[in-house]
C-alpha cells in the first residue's frame, strides 16, 4: 500500500498599505485677487474646507472598502485551502494502484470542488497547466503565459494580485507534492474582483455626486449666512459713506452681542461723539455770527461816519470801545458754554459742600449792593461733591449775577446748599419779580432774555452756561418760579459722604470778615427752599 501525503500550507499575506493623497493649501490660495469681498472669501474658505473634508472622506472610504474586499476575498481563498487540506487528509488511494500521484489528486479535487462565485481553480504540474474547474471563468488563466509562469514559480503558499482581460484577480498558490511521485504540482485558487470593485466605484461615484450636491447646497446656504454675518460690516461701510458734516444722524442697528456687533456699537458711540462735537462747533459758529454781527455793524457805522468834531469823534470811540468790550464778553461766554458742554475739560475732585457754598457767598457779595444771605442745612457738613470746583463756582456765580441783575438795590438774595437723596442741592434765590410764565420754558436756551428787568444788556448765555455745567456733572438745573415774589434756581449734583477721618480734617464753618452779616437757617430733611 502506497502512502500518500499532501503538503498544503497557507500563510497570511500582508498587503501594502495605501496612503491617501495629502492636499495642502498654502496661504497663497487665499490671496487671489479675484476674492476681494469678505463674503466671497468666507464662502471660498468654507467651500474649500468642505471639499477637503469630502475628498479625505472619499479617499478613506475607497481605501477602507478595498481593504475589506481584500479581507473577504482572502477569507474565501483561505477557506478553499482548508477544504483542500481536509480533502487530502481524508482521501486514500486504492492499494493496488501504486501509480497514484499529483495528477490523480488534482483530478479528484477538481471533480469534487465547487468554486464560489467569481472564483476558479486551476492546477499546474511541472510548470504546465493540467486541469481547471468545469465552470467557465470570466477569463482563462491557463492561456496566459505570464500568469502560468508566475503561478509555476511558487515555492510556498502565497497570496497575490494580477490583472487579466476580465479585470483584476486575487489569488493564492499552494505547492502540492505526493509521496512516491516526483512531479511538482501547484494549485491556484483565483477570485475575479472586478464586479465587487465596480460596485465600490459605483458607491464612491454616488457619494461624489451627493458630495457635489451638498457642496452646491452649502454654497447657497453659506452665501446667505456669510451675508448675514457681514451685514453689520456692510451697514458700517454704507453708514460711513453717507456721513458728512451736515448729516451725522445715521446709526447701525445692533441686534447681537458678537464681535462685529461690538464693532458696530463702538462705531455708533464714535458717531455720537462726532455728532456732539460737530453740533457744538456748529452752534458756536452760529452763535458767534448771530451775536457779533450787531456790534460789528455798530462799530463799522460809527467809524464810517467819523468826522473832525472832537466831541463826535470821542462819542464814536466810546461807542466802539463799549461794543468791543461787549464782543469780548460774548466770545468768552460762548467759549465757556462750548467747553462746559463737553465732559472732557472737567477737572474733577473732592469739593466740600459747605466750603463751596461759603466761597460762592463771599464772591457774590461783591457783585452788587444787595442783601446777601447764606443758607446751609445742618446735615451738609459730612458731604462732598465729586466735580470741578471752578465750573461749579462759575455756575453759582452766574446764578448770583443773574439774580443781582433782576433785583433792586438792597433786595434780598439767598445762596444756600444741602444734601438730599444722594444729591447736593445748590440754590440761588432772589426776591425779584420772577420769570414771566411765558418765558419759563425757554429760560435756559441760548440768547434767551427775559422781559422788563431782564433786558440788562447781557448776551442771554448765562443760564445756558449753568445748564451745560450741570449736565457736564451728570446733574440738572431747575427753576422754582413765583412771579412777583422771586425765583429759585437749583443745581442738583450727585455727591457722596466722607469718612470719619476726612470729616475731622474739614475746616469749621465761619463767616468771613469781608462778608455782610450771615443769616442761617436749618432745613429739615425733605424740605425745599421757598421764596419769602
Amino acid at each position: 500500500m502506497t502512502e500518500m501525503t499532501a503538503a498544503v500550507t497557507t500563510a497570511d499575506v500582508r498587503q501594502p498599505s495605501e496612503q491617501p493623497q495629502q492636499v495642502s493649501a498654502g496661504p497663497g490660495l487665499f490671496r487671489r485677487r479675484g476674492f476681494r469681498s469678505i463674503r466671497q472669501r468666507l464662502l471660498w474658505r468654507m467651500l474649500l474646507l468642505v471639499v477637503l473634508t469630502l475628498g479625505l472622506i472619499t479617499v478613506a472610504e475607497s481605501f477602507i472598502f478595498s481593504a475589506r474586499l481584500n479581507e473577504r476575498v482572502d477569507a474565501e481563498l483561505a477557506n478553499e485551502i482548508r477544504e483542500f487540506r481536509a480533502f487530502t487528509k481524508g482521501h486514500r488511494p486504492r492499494t493496488d494502484d501504486p501509480r497514484y500521484g499529483v495528477r490523480d489528486l488534482f483530478v479528484s479535487v477538481l471533480q469534487n470542488q465547487v468554486p464560489d462565485r467569481h472564483q476558479t481553480l486551476l492546477s499546474l504540474v511541472d510548470g504546465a497547466p493540467f486541469r481547471r474547474t468545469g465552470i467557465e471563468p470570466p477569463a482563462r488563466l491557463d492561456t496566459d503565459p505570464a500568469l502560468v509562469t508566475r503561478f509555476a514559480a511558487a515555492d510556498r503558499p502565497a497570496y497575490g494580485d494580477a490583472t487579466t482581460a476580465a479585470g483584476p484577480i486575487r489569488y493564492v498558490t499552494v505547492p502540492v507534492t505526493v509521496e512516491g511521485d516526483l512531479s511538482r504540482g501547484v494549485l491556484v485558487v483565483a477570485t475575479f474582483t472586478e464586479k465587487e470593485r465596480a460596485e465600490i466605484r459605483d458607491a464612491i461615484r454616488r457619494q461624489v455626486l451627493l458630495g457635489i450636491s451638498a457642496l452646491i447646497l452649502a454654497a447657497g446656504v453659506g452665501w446667505v449666512f456669510a451675508g448675514r454675518i457681514i451685514f453689520p460690516l456692510v451697514q458700517l461701510r454704507d453708514t460711513a459713506r453717507s456721513i458728512n458734516e451736515s448729516d451725522l444722524t445715521a446709526r447701525i442697528a445692533v441686534h447681537d452681542e458678537d464681535e462685529i456687533s461690538q464693532l458696530a456699537t463702538t462705531f455708533n458711540a464714535m458717531l455720537d461723539r462726532l455728532e456732539e462735537s460737530f453740533a457744538t462747533q456748529r452752534q458756536f459758529i452760529d452763535d458767534t455770527g448771530h451775536e457779533l454781527r450787531t456790534p460789528i455793524t455798530i462799530i463799522l457805522g460809527h467809524l464810517e461816519l467819523l468826522d473832525d468834531d472832537p466831541v463826535a469823534r470821542q462819542r464814536s470811540v466810546d461807542v466802539a470801545t463799549d461794543e468791543l468790550r461787549r464782543m469780548n464778553r460774548i466770545v468768552e461766554e460762548l467759549l465757556m458754554l462750548a467747553q462746559a458742554r463737553r465732559p472732557e475739560p472737567l477737572k474733577p475732585g473732592h469739593v466740600v459742600l459747605p466750603e463751596l457754598v461759603e466761597e460762592v457767598y463771599v464772591k457774590a457779595s461783591a457783585l452788587a449792593p444787595r442783601r446777601w444771605l447764606l443758607e446751609l442745612a445742618d446735615d451738609t457738613r459730612p458731604w462732598v461733591l465729586h466735580g470741578d470746583r471752578q465750573l461749579l463756582t462759575q455756575a453759582l456765580i452766574q446764578l448770583a449775577q443773574n439774580a443781582a441783575q433782576h433785583t433792586q438795590e438792597h433786595a434780598r438774595i439767598w445762596i444756600g446748599g444741602r444734601a438730599h437723596d444722594g444729591f447736593a442741592e445748590l440754590w440761588v434765590r432772589d426776591s425779584g419779580p420772577g420769570v414771566p410764565t411765558a418765558e419759563q420754558d425757554r429760560i435756559f436756551e441760548r440768547f434767551a432774555r427775559g422781559g422788563r428787568a431782564r433786558g440788562s444788556g447781557g448776551a442771554g448765555l448765562g443760564l445756558a452756561i449753568v445748564k451745560a455745567i450741570a449736565e457736564a456733572h451728570h446733574g440738572t438745573v431747575t427753576l422754582d418760579n413765583h412771579p412777583g415774589h422771586g425765583a429759585t434756581f437749583t443745581l442738583r449734583i450727585p455727591l457722596h459722604k466722607v469718612t470719619c477721618d476726612q470729616q475731622r480734617t474739614l475746616p469749621p464753618i465761619s463767616s468771613s470778615p469781608k462778608t455782610k452779616p450771615i443769616s442761617r437757617r436749618s432745613w429739615k430733611k425733605g424740605s425745599a427752599p421757598t421764596a419769602s
